[in-house]
């Protein structure tokens, strides 16, 4: 029992010995403070959406050591992203510059937002100007007022139809039929 739990404790740290640690000596804290700064700002080629201070890949190993070598022979920060864009792309850059190729990165989401702002514009005020087309329809059809003779016209109508219903109630109700 014994030599299995050493056996499996020994399988586990294995594992963890295997796993790379970079340990980089820098001559000042400015240096490292970039070197820090310079991993998290560049992204490995292979991982795609990781940092190469993250990754485990073997490319992003050799540009963190490559980041070292720059950063302690003195090179400026812009310098040495300069130098992996040229060697690796601009892909390396989570920070891409402004340049044409690039337009659709910068400015693409403004445009959207743009056309998609105009649009809501549009539909608003075409909606308005149907319900003020609809209103105005409504309006058009309505009953002109009557004059006072087509009022007196429209009383003795409705008082004769009044008269005529009564009078066929008071039949129905003699012959015990319902309404």
């Amino acid at each position: 029992m014994r030599f299995c739990l050493v056996s499996m404790l020994l399988v586990m740290t294995l594992g963890v010995a295997q796993a790379s640690i970079d340990v980089y000596e820098f001559s000042s804290e400015d240096n490292r403070q970039r070197y820090l700064d310079l991993t998290r700002e560049l992204r490995c080629p292979k991982c795609q959406n990781q940092d190469i201070a993250d990754s485990n890949a073997p490319i992003a190993q050799d540009m963190r050591r490559e980041v070292h070598r720059l950063v302690e022979q003195g090179e400026s920060s812009d310098s040495v992203v300069d130098f992996m864009v040229e060697r690796f792309g601009e892909f390396v850059s989570y920070k891409p510059k402004v340049t044409p190729a690039t337009y659709a990165l910068w400015y693409g989401p403004f445009v959207f937002l743009g056309l998609g702002i105009l649009v809501v514009v549009l539909v608003a005020m075409q909606r308005r100007r149907q319900r003020n087309e609809n209103e105005s329809e409504t309006l058009s059809s309505a009953p002109e007022e009557l004059g006072r003779d087509e009022q007196e016209k429209l009383a003795a109508l409705l008082k004769e139809s009044a008269q005529e219903d009564s009078t066929r109630r008071g039949t129905s109700d003699q012959s015990g039929e319902t309404p």
